[in-house]
């Protein structure tokens, strides 16, 4: 807290320099976007032209354009696009953030009897242009209100989600996940309990406005462990001038008989707004397509409230966020018998008697969390540019039950602060160039509860770090370079408990540069092509060294909690150290590629990249363990050279105005590249198509819209090798199998065989009143999904169909 309470008083320092009128300069910018009105799709090339003066653009590929070296307080400014009315917006400096404004152009077909609009709105969270990114809008959230950030997303190409079950799901981008993917929301590092596939982030998607995903080694503008990507949640964008709005929705699933509701309401004024929203949702027992699953069950509260000040050049934001999260673990994944353990792998389904009936109870193992975020940022602009300060504090509190004797007593118990203060400074622009240059101090205190009686899964530590960045881009033509470089040093200070209780220390720090370079040209008509190589770097999270025991389904253990045993074997007595196994940062050098071409209503777009890390970080399955009686799969963290080699098409084809298609693939090839030998759990490769049908409209509806989805996902034949648990540590003279240190990396179960999926969602709009059908796996088909690690136990969920309701004011 003492960090919080001096960021505080840097706020309220600066707060009190006067800030210098930009009345009569020239360095006004206005950022936006022009999509169509109706299908909410990005208008490339349109034309924006500053009226009685010469400044102009044309948006990009994407819709994207920027206006600079505006003069005054007022500016009028037309958008065009062939087919389209033309939008006329009148801007107001005074009465919105200061100079650097995005705004949303939403233009009409010319047989639309609608007028064009435009809106004003916050910027987006900064990022380089270079980069691949793709983002989901407000109105595509509303239709996926029960699922995760994860299964949000999962649907872009490249992206795809780790489960375990149907609860507990992580974003993968390109390959990669957990601590190698950086969630940002709302402007601020989530602070969480990262580590494994095991812990999903506190994320309540209906609070957010939009997430976008960018699919590149984004270090230099985000931070450390952005190997793959970054997933940035912007929260609502707390317009000024803005009528009160209302929305209230309420719906009921099959599967899992959920429920949910959640509602907001805001409004803004000249100088001030707010936005107040919460929500609910309850989902008992699932079922897969021939049996219940025990124990799936979750409960989540969330709310957030956001307010906003503007005066002058000054423009002021506070933001609170909090979720409560109680998630169920699959009941049967836990084992007290060896020889239970390996027929829980090997059959094809439950068929134990004690199963139970339906029920919203979640007992062990499951999971509590808890998560406070609050943060307050203020920009202000003066002759010298824009100024940026964010100060942040979260608070995640983490308690998992297993299967055991007081079972009411948590076996894992975590409580971590996070701080997140940041300054940036949008330099004017040097000729073509512009830029931005930050400092960054985040920090970290993570410690363990008393009451668990056992030794620490994770020890309690402190992480520090300091950063510097700078990014650089110069606009010649066509063409668009930049260049970015990045300075951080981690020390980390770690405080433990050895088997016998004895306390043990460590201190270890980290330092690295990181570097950008992108071009972005648009070297045609309708023809755009992005390039960026990009390094990351990533320090190895405290579970990844120290992690000890079980929880959930599994036993795992850190690179510093095991060495090699006389017999080939690993020993777990003893806690070591940098001196005694030497564990270094992981570096990403990844080089992405993404060209796009866009003509009437058709638009192709393909990103290829190849990512190599030194020295990654992986846990491996070792074995089956007993761990307080429980028999579990057990895992070790190993550190190696990897290569990742992939490619994402998406096409889309708008075949008239009432009638869309998409169509799309990724495939990833990678493996351990010191030893030439797969990797596990990496995303295979998958096929998808999605039209949509803005059907004729009934006489009692304003709109209706029905959408159809299918994909279908292959067996992963890049896989390791398989070792059924009966077959694990034993005599190869009876054909079992012997494994050490040096052993080729396995599995316990198959890869699964690829699989069909088909959905359908009917949307309607009448008035203020809108609803909408959703069936998820129609024909529900049986299926293990390869990267939902409860596949050694179950299969995938079965058909599910929610009905919802929403009413908007």
């Amino acid at each position: 807290m003492k960090t919080l309470s001096f960021s505080v008083l840097i706020l309220c320092a600066l707060l009190t320099f006067p800030a210098l009128s930009q009345e009569g300069s020239c360095n006004g910018k206005i950022i936006g976007k022009v999509l169509d009105e109706e299908t909410k799709e990005p208008l490339p090339f349109s034309t924006i032209q500053v009226v009685n003066s010469s400044i102009g653009e044309i948006s990009d590929a994407n819709g994207n354009f920027t206006l600079t070296n505006i003069c005054g307080d007022f500016v009028e400014f037309e958008v065009r696009f062939l087919g389209y009315k033309t939008a006329v917006h009148n801007h107001d400096f005074r009465t919105t953030t200061g100079s650097k404004t995005v705004h949303r152009i939403y233009l009409t077909q010319d047989d639309n009897m609608l007028e064009s609009v435009v809106i004003e709105g916050e910027e987006i969270v900064g990022q380089l242009e270079s980069m691949s990114v793709e983002k989901i809008d407000k109105s595509q959230l509303e239709v996926q209100t029960t699922q995760s950030l994860a299964s949000a997303i999962g649907d872009l190409q490249g992206v795809s989600f780790t489960s375990v079950g149907s609860n507990v799901q992580l974003p993968i981008i390109h390959g990669l996940y957990g601590n190698r993917i950086l969630i940002i929301n709302n402007g601020v590092k989530h602070g969480f309990q990262n580590w494994g596939a095991e812990n999903a982030p506190e994320i309540d998607i209906n609070s957010a406005e939009s997430v976008s995903v960018i699919k590149g080694a984004a270090g230099v503008r985000y931070g450390p462990e952005a190997l793959g990507g970054v997933v940035l949640i912007e929260g609502n964008p707390l317009e000024l001038s803005n009528d009160f709005y209302l929305g209230v929705s309420t719906g009921y699933q099959t599967n899992g008989r959920g429920y949910f509701g959640n509602a907001y309401l805001g409004q803004g004024f000249g100088n001030f707004s707010f936005h107040v929203g919460g929500n609910y949702e309850r989902v008992g027992d699932r079922f897969a397509p021939n049996y219940d699953l025990q124990n799936t069950g979750m409960n989540e509260i969330s709310g957030n409230l956001g307010l906003r000040y503007n005066f002058d050049n000054w423009d002021i934001k506070g933001y609170y966020n909090y979720v409560r999260q109680d998630l169920g673990i699959y009941r049967w994944s836990v084992a007290n018998s060896f020889s239970l353990f390996s027929r829980l792998v090997a059959r094809p389904g439950p068929d134990d008697p004690n199963i139970r009936d339906f029920s919203y109870d979640i007992d062990e193992p499951r999971q509590e969390a808890r998560h406070h975020l609050a943060k307050v940022e203020t920009e202000w602009f003066t002759s010298l540019g824009r100024f940026f300060l964010l100060v942040s504090y979260q608070n995640n509190t983490r308690r998992e039950f297993d299967v055991r004797r007081n079972a009411d007593r948590p076996i894992i118990d975590l409580t971590l602060e996070t701080t997140d203060n940041r300054l940036e400074w949008d330099h004017p622009s040097l000729g073509k160039i512009e830029g931005t240059v930050g400092v960054q101090y985040f920090s970290q205190n993570n410690d363990n509860n008393p009451g668990t009686g056992n030794v620490p899964f994770i020890p309690n530590y402190n992480n520090n770090r300091f950063s510097a960045f700078a990014i650089e881009s110069l606009e010649a033509g066509k063409n668009t370079f930049e260049i970015g470089l990045r300075f951080d040093h981690e020390f980390n200070s770690v405080r433990g408990r050895e088997q016998d209780q004895s306390i043990f220390r460590n201190e270890f720090s980290f330092t690295n540069v990181t570097t950008s370079l992108g071009w972005v040209s648009d070297f045609a008509q309708g023809w755009q092509f992005r390039s960026n190589i990009g390094t990351a770097w990533r320090t190895p999270n405290m579970a990844e060294l120290y992690t000890f025991g079980g929880h959930g389904y599994k036993l795992e253990y850190g690179l510093w909690r095991y060495q090699e045993s006389t017999d080939g074997g690993i020993s777990t007595d003893n806690i070591l150290s940098g001196e005694d196994k030497d564990v270094k940062a992981e570096k990403s050098y990844k080089w992405t590629n993404e060209i796009s071409y866009r003509k009437g209503g058709k638009v192709l777009t393909f990103t290829g990249y190849v990512n190599y890390i030194d020295d990654f970080i992986f846990d491996r399955p070792f074995g089956v363990g007993n761990f307080r009686w429980v028999f579990s799969p057990a895992y070790i963290y190993d550190q190696s050279d990897a290569l990742f080699i992939g490619g994402d098409l998406t096409y889309r084809w708008q075949i008239n105005k009432n009638l869309n298609t998409t169509l799309g693939g990724s495939f990833l090839w990678s493996e351990n590249a010191a030893r030439s030998e797969p990797l596990i759990n990496q995303p295979p490769t998958n096929l998808n198509l999605e039209v949509s049908w803005q059907t004729p409209r009934p006489a009692f509806l304003d709109q209706s819209k029905i959408t159809l989805q299918a994909a279908y996902l292959f067996e992963q034949f890049q896989a390791p090798r398989t070792i059924a648990p009966e077959l694990l540590d034993g005599d190869p003279n009876n054909g079992e199998v012997e494994v050490d240190l040096a052993s080729e990396i396995f599995d316990f179960k198959d890869p699964p065989s690829g699989y069909f999926l088909a959905n359908a969602r009917w949307e309607w709009k009448y008035a203020r009143l809108g609803g909408q059908v959703e069936v998820r796996n129609i024909f529900n088909t049986s299926y293990r999904d390869y990267l939902n690690q409860m596949r050694l136990f179950i299969e995938d969920l079965g058909r599910n169909i929610q009905i919802s309701l929403n009413y908007k004011l």
